[in-house]
């Protein structure tokens, strides 16, 4: 009777394949309850079987631990003691059918390297075992060298990728079929070897040798089979150069097509860029619209005015105009001019306004020289409301005032508008928010 460690020594130096005899070979990441593992093979059970003692095994290791003992080997490790002195006996079993329906229930994972498939141990027998997509397989041209497992979903990929090692493969076995037969490398070798066998005419009862003409068959199927390989190899060379040469044209398609995709993307950007200009043209034009008066009432805010005031200052911008407005709807043009430096004899020392007049469109039918009052105001807007007013009526014979030729004549009015002193010495009331007010007022 052989000793607990001897068995177990036995046990895995068995040369079967274990993974379809005995117990389920899977990627758990975890272990379970030692009742669900056999006791020889160390497992999860396959078809489990419970002894007398109690001990379970997969079937197949039951019936393998008959062959070699009657000693139940999980007693001897255990050292179990039964009743009458001496270890238990594997004498009889029975199916235990409720543990292995909570071994099939157990959650496990595909143990095919790359796949990520999880569920119970019945669905991993039943289906996926057989349809995993990363099961390896042995690489078709096995048969003359190559040892390359591969997934099944990666037999074409492999084929067309060693498609220089497999013909290697099958020179080295021609070329091995070559030395079997004794014949030499130069020429024709097997076509010559066969046909040569066959001239020699029939041969005398004790020139026969059987075992030639059995070298001849085996010969000429292996000829066949690696005519078959080229064959295939051949056809697939084939196919990958015309999918090539179809990739090429593809290609040379879509470069064509992405030629004219981006002209027609600079078209586009063009026009768009043509239509933000006249977006922006109409914007303008909107805001003046805004702005415009048609009474001969004009009030202009002036925004940002400390800027303005010492771009003015430095001689950046020396003046600034208002947005046009008409005395009525069929009537004069006019807009304001502002020298927040001053200008002519109030340069450096005053605020310098001005009245514009502006060629308009209804100036045919307009009564010229222009020679209504203006009067222009300087907004305060403190709660004392002490308004900067000035006044003037045109000078009828100054070229300022007669029917514009140009898009304005020249700017006429008020040079010393307002001393620079009394604007810093009522910044507050002139300038709130750094807003400025000026309005204007042409009568009727």
């Amino acid at each position: 009777m052989k000793s607990a460690g001897q068995l177990l020594n036995y046990w895995s130096s068995e040369p079967r394949d274990r993974d379809n005899i005995l117990g389920y070979a899977t990627s758990t990441g975890r272990e379970y309850e030692r009742k669900y593992y056999c006791g020889a093979c160390e497992r999860l059970m396959r078809d489990p079987v419970q002894t007398e003692c109690g001990h379970r095994f997969c079937q197949r290791c039951y019936g393998m631990l008959l062959k070699e003992s009657m000693t139940c080997p999980s007693c001897l490790k255990e050292n179990e003691i039964v009743e009458n002195g001496s270890v238990a006996l594997l004498q009889k079993c029975f199916k235990d059918r409720a543990i292995e329906k909570e071994i099939l229930n157990l959650q496990v994972f595909c143990h095919n390297q790359g796949c990520t498939w999880s569920g119970p141990l019945r669905e991993l027998e039943e289906k996926h075992r057989t349809t995993c997509e990363q099961k390896p397989l042995r690489c078709p041209f096995n048969v003359v060298g190559c040892t390359e497992m591969v997934p099944s979903h990666k037999v074409h990929e492999h084929n067309q990728a060693s498609m220089q090692q497999h013909l290697y493969c099958v020179l080295q076995s021609l070329q091995g079929l070559v030395k079997q037969a004794g014949v030499s490398s130069e020429g024709p070798v097997l076509a010559q070897t066969i046909g040569r066998d066959k001239g020699r005419g029939p041969k005398s009862d004790g020139d026969k040798e059987p075992w030639r003409d059995r070298a001849e068959e085996e010969l000429k199927v292996k000829v066949q089979t690696f005519e078959n390989i080229v064959t295939v190899l051949n056809r697939e060379v084939g196919e990958t150069l015309n999918a090539v040469l179809a990739q090429e044209r593809s290609l040379k398609e879509q470069e064509a097509v992405t030629a004219q995709l981006k002209s027609k993307i600079r078209q586009h950007e063009k026009a768009n860029c043509l239509k933000d200009l006249v977006i922006a043209d109409l914007q303008l034009r909107l805001e003046t619209l805004e702005h415009t008066s048609y009474n001969g009432t004009l009030v202009w805010p002036i925004p940002d005015f400390s800027r303005k005031m010492q771009d003015a200052i430095d001689g950046r911008v020396p003046s600034i105009f208002s947005p046009p407005f008409f005395t009525s709807y069929s009537g004069y043009k006019l807009c304001l001019r502002l020298y927040l430096n001053g200008d002519g004899v109030g340069a450096n020392t005053h605020l310098s306004l001005f009245l514009v007049i502006m060629k308009g469109k209804c100036d045919a039918i307009s009564e010229w020289p222009f020679s209504k009052k203006v009067t222009f105001k300087l907004l305060d807007q403190s709660e004392r409301r002490q308004h900067v007013v000035s006044a003037f009526k045109p000078d009828v014979n100054s070229a300022s005032f007669r029917k514009p030729t140009q898009p304005m004549n020249v700017a006429s009015g008020c040079p010393e508008f307002l001393t620079l002193a009394q604007l810093r010495a009522n910044w507050r009331g002139f300038v709130a928010d750094e807003v400025m007010f000026i309005k204007v007022i042409v009568e009727p």
